[in-house]
């Protein structure tokens, strides 16, 4: 099975969520800043890459929205742990 490189951004963004928490909850504001626009950059370069080059895959339909919500409930739950988000936005 050949590799998709639109799917490998996906699956790295995924994995990025955890370093993003951990690095929210241990403060390093500046640091999760900076992987978290590193993220959105990614979500962009993958599907642009997807389109441009044909490499959409039916796999990459179901990550990419899913890689997006995890990275944003992550940060919410994280912000919201550390009471830096009212719970009512949390909850939202």
């Amino acid at each position: 099975m050949p590799v998709n490189l639109p799917n490998l951004i996906t699956i790295a963004r995924i994995l990025l969520v955890p370093v993003i928490i951990w690095l929210i909850v241990s403060g390093a504001y500046l640091a999760a800043f900076v992987a978290f626009i590193a993220a959105g950059i990614s979500d962009g370069v993958d599907g642009f890459i997807a389109k441009k080059f044909r490499l959409q895959t039916k796999l990459g339909a179901w990550l990419d929205p899913l890689a997006d919500k995890l990275l944003l409930v992550a940060i919410y739950l994280s912000l919201g742990f550390l009471k830096e988000l009212p719970a009512w936005l949390v909850i939202l």
